[in-house]
């Protein structure tokens, strides 16, 4: 058992000893006999001039042949070591065959028929590079995959290759992380239109400005992914939903929380992954009783927490079925069936915990932001007591933020006052008014002010099209004037908390409530509304 125990530890301290990030950034646009792409050059430039700029050391490959490819991928894992985190990201035609997915070099030819081993001989085997990446012992493996377009085979005489668009379902080795621009069988969108003015695709626009957000945890940066995409696709009449596989073991940030705070908050370091629940898997995964005791014994002056809680119900779970040996002759080869034994999933604790430990790292945050705001929180110690209550309160009425008292802790509210800047609590020297024509975000800020274009899919398939101007009307509130193409105007009353969005329109005789999203750079929005209607709005000039 204390065998077992130190090499927990030993697994768990390996991060100390090589932690580099490296990087392989793929873009292919030029393809010489199947259809080119426009913008997956475009998004690999911004991915890997981004990830440069996180401390990633990044290899970049540049519509590559197959040789190219091969020699950019061994570069890659050759410099790679136990412990690193490695990061992968391919933009360019996929296609999948029998099951796998694959990825095309430029200089793939296109068979005269349903020659399938031709294609897969000449393109790159998606399972193939997880499992070289894999292999190097990196700690921590990120692939993200924008493969997901048309079928570069569709149109081949003869037997179609592959299903008609998009990548197939794929089963990630342990450690690793995978992200598709798409779901299985789905079109990943290079633009929405044809006035779409954005130079990257759906996928990777929503993609670029979270991977440098401070404290946003990896599946919380996939899950706000996921529904931006969505709503972006929605708004012309499209699905479109990344897909991910997480075989991860404990959190991911590409920047820590700390990054987030003044240097005066040091406590917002705490969210560092605790190691407790990565070693509960362990445990659990070799199933034996002495895995287990080692854990308990490891943590033992940790009794009263959830995971050591679980794992005490693994442990008497394994007694109970031993106390049956009739039944476990049967079963010599295979691992406790835990759903018999143990009334808590282990899916549950990850829940569990997760939800704890990102609350309080967000009053932490909260805390530490009122602080900048000069609203007086007190330390940042990641509870909410009677002074982080009413240096909540103070912001909201300095502010006039259109915050409710019960959201303090929420990330919405964090947002809200790392938005407002420093001051709000304080007097702070008079500066000039803006014009309301005003269209670049304030300092410490977005806007809406301005005038802008929108496109509406509606219930019944009905399409609008219209502009809409809006002023500036409060701290965080704005007034607008709306016209369509149906001829209909409307007043509206908005609100915008940070990227968050709130709004009514009113219409003669009709009363639209809804909410919406913008963009990192306050370029565009999306938002849905009472009436069903998905919509995108981009600014006019």
């Amino acid at each position: 058992m204390r065998m077992f125990a130190a090499a927990l530890f030993i697994l768990t301290a390996l991060p100390a000893l090589a932690q580099e990030r490296l990087a392989l950034v793929i873009g292919n646009d030029s393809y010489d006999h199947v259809p080119r792409l426009d913008k997956a050059v475009a998004d690999a430039r911004a991915i890997a001039s981004k990830l440069r700029g996180m401390g990633f050391e990044t290899l970049e490959g540049i519509d590559v042949d197959r040789r190219m490819m091969n020699r950019r991928i061994s570069e890659f894992t050759a410099r790679l070591e136990p412990g690193d985190t490695a990061f992968v990201f391919f933009a360019g035609h996929g296609v999948e065959i029998d099951g796998e997915n694959y990825l095309l070099p430029t200089d793939i030819v296109a068979p005269d028929s349903g020659e399938s081993d031709f294609v897969k001989s000449e393109s790159i085997a998606l399972s193939a590079l997880l499992d070289r990446v894999r292999s190097t012992g990196a700690r921590t493996a990120i692939t993200i995959v924008d493969a997901c377009r048309n079928n570069p085979f569709e149109t081949v005489a003869g037997r179609s290759i592959g299903r008609t668009r998009g990548l197939g379902r794929i089963s990630a080795p342990q450690g690793t992380f995978v992200i598709f621009s798409a779901g299985a069988g789905q079109l990943a969108l290079d633009g929405l239109h044809e006035e779409d003015p954005a130079q990257n695709s759906v996928f990777t626009r929503a993609l670029l400005p979270r991977l440098s957000e401070p404290g946003l945890e990896l599946r919380a940066l996939v899950a706000d992914l996921r529904v931006e995409v969505r709503d972006l696709a929605r708004t012309v009449s499209h699905t479109q939903v990344p897909a991910y596989y997480d075989e991860l073991l404990g959190e991911f940030y590409f920047i820590p929380a700390a990054a987030k705070a003044p240097a005066t908050a040091a406590p917002a370091q705490a969210a560092e992954v605790d190691p407790i629940r990565a070693d509960l898997e362990l445990a659990r995964s070799i199933g034996t009783v002495d895995a287990l005791d080692g854990f308990l014994d490891r943590y033992e002056d940790r009794a009263d927490e959830y995971s050591y809680q679980v794992a005490v119900q693994l442990r008497e779970g394994l007694s109970t079925e031993a106390a049956a040996p009739a039944k476990r002759a049967t079963q010599v080869d295979e691992v406790p069936a835990e759903p018999a034994a143990v009334s808590v999933p282990y899916a549950e604790v990850i829940e569990e915990e997760r939800r704890q430990q990102g609350t309080k790292a967000t009053i932490r945050a909260t805390q530490a932001a009122l602080n900048a705001a000069g609203c007086s929180a007190g330390g940042a110690d990641g509870v909410i007591g009677p002074r982080t209550r009413s240096a909540f309160a103070r912001f909201i009425d300095a502010s006039g933020a259109s915050l409710n008292p019960d959201g303090l802790g929420s990330v919405d509210a964090l947002r809200a006052i790392e938005a407002a800047g420093r001051n709000v609590c304080k007097p702070a020297p008079r500066q000039a008014p803006q014009s309301a024509s005003a269209t670049a975000p304030a300092a410490g800020g977005l806007t809406l002010s301005g005038s802008w274009k929108y496109r509406a899919n509606c219930v019944l398939v009905v399409k609008v099209t219209g502009t809409v101007t809006f002023r500036k009307s409060g701290a965080n509130a704005y007034h607008g004037r709306l016209a369509d193409s149906l001829g209909q105007r409307a007043n509206s009353d908005v609100y915008l908390n940070s990227r968050e969005i709130t709004g009514t329109d009113y219409f003669p005789g009709v009363t639209v409530k809804w909410r919406g999203r913008m963009a990192a750079d306050g370029q565009s929005y999306t938002a849905t509304g009472s009436t069903g209607c998905s919509v995108y709005a981009w600014r006019a000039g």
